[in-house]
């Protein structure tokens, strides 16, 4: 127990993933690609040309084959990808992605005709033959290919489009990972010796028991962000604007008589979430912002303020709670093992064959992510571990993604494994929970409950709210640049303000420098709308621990068949046998009296069965 868990204190120290199990080295990565591009060009000689002619066994036969030279490039891409989220500063690391991004294209270029010959073929045909013979493993590929033939543009523009990603889209994406990546500040709490902060590691400070701390790491962070912040929102505007010029040219766009583009409709499309489960989430969530509100206040009048500080957002609640990364790690596992052996002997296996990047570093990606790599390649976890208990949250997110990947692997072939966003977020949110439980489970003392409650409140908040936010931001960029207007640093911190001004309303006080906050977050740069994803996947995480409570050994096997679905089915079937219609507006409100339920506990602990026992939830209009 530590009164601070700042950045001096993280003893992730030295933890670095081996990639070898990939790739041994970048000669072979240079090897690899040469061959895969190689095969891809004798794929396309053998088959261009013949989709629509072939018989089912002979659609079969192709599928395997680009399910082979599919998995071959993404675990080569992935090594590149994440030698250069490692370490960005590295010449030879900014060769590898570069070269990876390239090597991308022309493998999309060198496959992409039989998307285009599959999209050819009259729908009724085409999804009776992908219900034929030996092709259902791979139906909803087939299915969503047809899907999104609407959108899909010529042979030679989409080549076209997939040779400038290059310069137009990647250059951006890399330029933010780049800067970001190389912002530090000297900061340190009084008494402490200067360090050189990360962004990462001045977020940390956010749960620093001082307030004074929590203010000065937030002002250092925005002073830092400021004289960046015209590169940083140039990248945002070119990539905003080359998403709505190739919104136009696919028929993103409102049908009325002066059409506008439809930015959301794209990730919709992605995430097979019809727009109106999407509009009625977002509504949903803006609707219940007095929630969070209503927590602000308690958490000020407790900490004896007039106001809540944004500094004080995530302020601790007592004794601020260290946790280093090998305590992290059991606690973590030791939760897998409450819930299911089998996951904990899965995500052991991060640890034991070094698949985690946990150590904060100048240079590295910012945040958390897991990647997939391939479906005969193991998934890859990297954090910035800070040493505060919040990062053993992050720590069981990430590997709630890793458990999903691993058993749709298992049942899922390199077509059909991975999931769109919402779905994909739902198994990270859902671990987070396993580990809330298994704390309040380990936990007799009713004040350390209480402050696993607000922490676990918090987290919500951050995953449902917060990231409701952001996609409201974003939908304002998105319109702004739609009019022709520029996304420059002033006018993004407006449209962050405005948002920003809703959520908080009056209970949250904002210092000027929190009008930069769009200008750290890696989302809307490298996936527009990802963040609603979050929401969704929350909501869903939370109705699912509900029926847990209920039925502890009873739902595993359920929820194992639905993380090994993967990408099978869309949303609305996966979830449908777990008592969860998305269809209806109001599958939202047992989640939100769950959160409401363990604010009563924030607020007056003395009363209730306890925030993990909610007996109304369930009942909830």
């Amino acid at each position: 127990m530590s009164a601070s868990a700042g950045p001096e204190r993280v003893k992730a120290a030295g933890v670095r993933w081996d990639l070898s199990p990939i790739h041994r080295d970048p000669a072979e990565v240079g090897s690899a690609q040469a061959q895969l591009l190689m095969d891809a060009e004798g794929f396309r000689g053998r088959w261009q040309g013949r989709v629509g002619g072939l018989d089912p066994a002979q659609l079969s036969q192709l599928l395997d084959e680009l399910s082979r030279l599919t998995d071959r490039h993404r675990a080569t891409a992935a090594y590149c990808e994440l030698r250069y989220y490692a370490d960005s500063s590295s010449a030879e690391n900014q060769d590898l992605r570069s070269g990876a991004d390239e090597a991308a294209v022309r493998f999309a270029n060198l496959t992409r005709f039989f998307e285009l010959e599959w999209q050819a073929i009259p729908a009724p045909e085409a999804l009776a033959l992908a219900a034929t013979g030996p092709l259902p493993p791979n139906r909803h590929f087939l299915e969503r290919l047809t899907e999104q033939a609407a959108h899909r543009l010529s042979a030679e523009v989409e080549d076209a489009l997939a040779e400038r990603s290059t310069a137009a889209v990647s250059a951006w994406q890399q330029l933010f990972a780049a800067t970001t990546s190389a912002i530090t500040v000297e900061f340190s709490p009084p008494g402490e010796a200067v360090a050189s902060c990360t962004i990462s590691e001045l977020l940390a400070f956010q749960r620093d028991q001082r307030s004074e701390v929590r203010a000065g790491a937030m002002n250092a962070l925005f002073e830092a962000l400021e004289p960046w912040s015209p590169v940083l929102a140039r990248a945002y505007d070119t990539l905003v604007g080359d998403r709505l010029g190739q919104d136009r040219l696919r028929g993103f766009v409102s049908q009325g008589a002066s059409p506008e583009p439809l930015p959301m409709q794209q990730a919709n499309l992605a995430n097979e979430l019809p727009d109106a489960v999407v509009d009625n989430l977002l509504e949903a969530v803006g609707g219940n912002y007095g929630i969070a509100q209503r927590y602000f206040r308690i958490k000020a009048k407790e900490m004896g303020l007039r106001r809540l500080r944004l500094s004080d957002q995530y302020a601790p609640l007592g004794e601020a709670r260290h946790c280093g990364y090998d305590e992290a790690q059991e606690l973590v596992l030791a939760a897998m093992r409450r819930f299911s052996p089998e996951a904990e002997q899965l995500l052991s296996l991060f640890f034991s064959e070094r698949r985690i990047d946990a150590e904060p570093r100048p240079g590295k990606q910012g945040g958390a992510f897991c990647e997939s790599v391939a479906q005969d390649r193991p998934a890859y976890v990297l954090l910035n571990y800070t040493d505060l208990i919040q990062d053993a949250g992050t720590l069981a997110h990430e590997l709630g993604h890793g458990l999903h990947m691993t058993l749709a692997k298992r049942r899922q072939g390199p077509l059909m494994y991975e999931s769109g966003l919402g779905m994909a977020e739902v198994a990270s949110t859902f671990n987070e929970l396993l580990l809330f439980d298994h704390q309040l489970d380990l936990e007799p003392d009713r004040e350390a409950r209480r402050k696993l409650t607000a922490d676990r409140v918090e987290r919500a908040f951050l995953t449902i709210f917060s990231q409701t936010m952001m996609a409201r931001y974003e939908q304002r960029a998105y319109a702004a640049k739609s009019r022709g207007e520029s996304l420059n640093p002033e006018r993004l911190g407006t449209l962050w303000s405005a948002e920003a001004d809703r959520y908080f309303g009056d209970a949250v006080e904002r210092p000027e420098g929190a009008r930069l906050t769009w200008a750290y977050i890696p989302h809307f740069i490298y996936t527009r709308f990802y963040t609603y994803s979050y929401a969704f996947a929350h909501l869903v995480s939370l109705r699912l621990y509900l029926e847990y409570l209920d039925d502890r050994s009873g739902f595993v096997p359920r929820y194992f068949d639905l993380l090994g679905q993967g990408g099978a089915r869309p949303p609305a079937e996966l979830l449908s046998p777990l008592g969860i219609d998305l269809l209806d507006p109001g599958w939202v409100n047992p989640a939100f009296a769950l959160i409401n339920s363990w604010i009563d506990q924030v607020e007056a602990p003395e009363t209730g069965a306890g925030p993990n026992r909610v007996a109304s939830a369930n009942s909830a209009p």
